[in-house]
């Protein structure tokens, strides 16, 4: 079971959410010692708890420091401690989230900034400051958090852009962002460095994210910015943060900061929810967008927190657990599956959904939100179905998945196999695709139908 305890505690909590409301469909565990609250230590710690890592600010009596205003335990019995790991990367996907959010301002609301510009790869897929800056600034993070100068990250952005002559502007674009974020780092609980990096940090920063992955050791794998097409247009994206372990997803971190709170506002185009916001102000205070979900291999829970860009500080008082939706009947039934056409058949997926009777519209949403919705309750399946010549890579899926797998759900790929996340930078041998479910009925039903349905496909 994984919790969270805090003692320590110094400052008044200030414009932080009540308890979970009914709306967010999120079902409560009864009779459970700790789910997320802070207790009294007896009743479910006897033992006195660890400190945290020196470098997180921690001083011989365990309490945080540098910035923190509690100490921080994540229990989660029966599996090995990985409180250091879990409490970093929630911070750094905190930064990063904030990092995001200021640079799709900069996208909506142009100026001269050069900051807010689209740019594109080889592969003509659009890559901002945005992709750029959130891999330094986690990779920097990383390593100073764990005073590891050669940790091992597998991310997706390279710097090639940025080292060429034609990158200069591009390049202090990205530094300044990075720099305006990490000075800010105490408030997450995570040291800035002391003095502001430069371009060639910046760059060095990027190039550490360059581990290939594979069977053995331990690694990080990053999406910096995970659906940047939703991210460009001011709509859905994530930023996806896995550790890996011996080729096993260990903890997952998803940092989703458009993600709407009330399940029917994910049927909208976020541009719609930030206009209806305009006209109906949400409460003053209230927890109405944004959030960041977490989760560890083998403690059966999964949980979100508010973001620090929107109420000021981590939150680590209200966390909220998030279940799988507990709906079995495909009649009843959501799915997800990607916006974009180019690697994934819709054709195939809506033929698959006729098939095992669901009938409802797809929630069609850009990125790992697609996993975050059916964690959080908001949606049951989630199908995808690449065209041939396409390959899976790990950074899409591997935070996603395990936080599915905690919160109750089930991922697997199409011939029912766990995904293979120790081969690479990609999932090699994906049986034909990948489906996530709520649950083992759902799921087979889905299987089921793809053994009947995949010879008359043209994937």
């Amino acid at each position: 079971m994984g919790s969270l305890r805090l003692t320590g505690w110094a400052s008044a909590q200030r414009g932080y959410p009540a308890a979970a409301a009914p709306e967010w469909g999120v079902r409560r565990r009864p009779h459970r010692c700790c789910y997320g609250v802070p207790l009294p230590r007896p009743r479910c710690a006897p033992s006195p708890a660890p400190a945290v890592a020196s470098s997180l600010g921690v001083g011989a009596a365990g309490h945080l420091r540098t910035g923190a205003e509690h100490e921080w335990l994540w229990d989660c019995r029966g599996a090995r401690d990985y409180a250091r790991e879990m409490e970093v990367a929630v911070r750094v996907v905190q930064v990063a989230c904030t990092l995001c959010q200021r640079v799709q301002d900069s996208l909506l609301h142009p100026s001269a900034d050069a900051g807010g510009c689209v740019h594109s790869k080889l592969d003509r897929s659009p890559v901002t400051v945005a992709d750029w800056g959130v891999q330094a600034i986690v990779s920097w993070l990383l390593s100073n958090s764990f005073h590891d100068e050669n940790i091992s990250i597998v991310a997706e952005e390279d710097d090639e852009t940025l080292s060429s002559s034609d990158g200069v502007t591009l390049l202090e674009s990205v530094v300044e962002a990075v720099n305006g974020c990490l000075v800010e780092a105490p408030k997450y609980g995570l040291r800035s460095p002391e003095k502001e990096l430069e371009a060639h940090d910046v760059i060095q920063a990027i190039r550490k994210c360059s581990s290939s992955g594979g069977p053995k050791g331990r690694f990080w794998v990053l999406d910096p910015v995970d659906g940047t097409l939703g991210f460009v247009r001011g709509d859905q994206y994530a930023i996806a943060l896995a550790l890996i372990e011996d080729g096993e997803v260990i903890l997952g971190v998803l940092g989703c900061p458009n993600y709407p709170m009330k399940k029917e506002w994910l049927n909208y185009h976020q541009k719609y929810y930030r206009l209806m916001s305009k006209v109906a102000p949400p409460p003053l205070g209230s927890w109405h967008k944004g959030c960041v979900m977490y989760a560890q291999k083998g403690c059966g829970q999964a949980w979100m927190q508010p973001l620090v860009h929107d109420f000021g500080k981590v939150d680590w008082r209200h966390p909220r657990e998030i279940q799988v939706s507990s709906i079995s009947d495909p009649l009843s039934a959501t799915f997800c599956e990607p916006v974009e056409k180019a690697n994934s058949s819709h054709s195939f997926t809506a033929g698959l959904a006729h098939s095992v009777g669901l009938r409802t519209q797809p929630l069609r949403v850009y990125s790992m939100v697609k996993y975050a919705a059916i964690a959080r309750g908001d949606a049951e399946i989630f199908m995808k179905f690449a065209r041939t010549g396409y390959k899976e890579k790990i950074w899409d899926h591997a935070a996603g998945v395990v936080i599915i797998q905690e919160a109750g759900g089930v991922v697997t790929d199409a011939g029912g196999r766990q995904l293979d996340f120790s081969r690479g930078i990609y999932l090699e041998g994906l049986d034909r695709g990948i489906i996530a479910c709520s649950g083992a009925l759902l799921h087979q039903r889905i299987l089921d139908a793809v053994d009947a349905s995949w010879n008359s496909s043209t994937l």
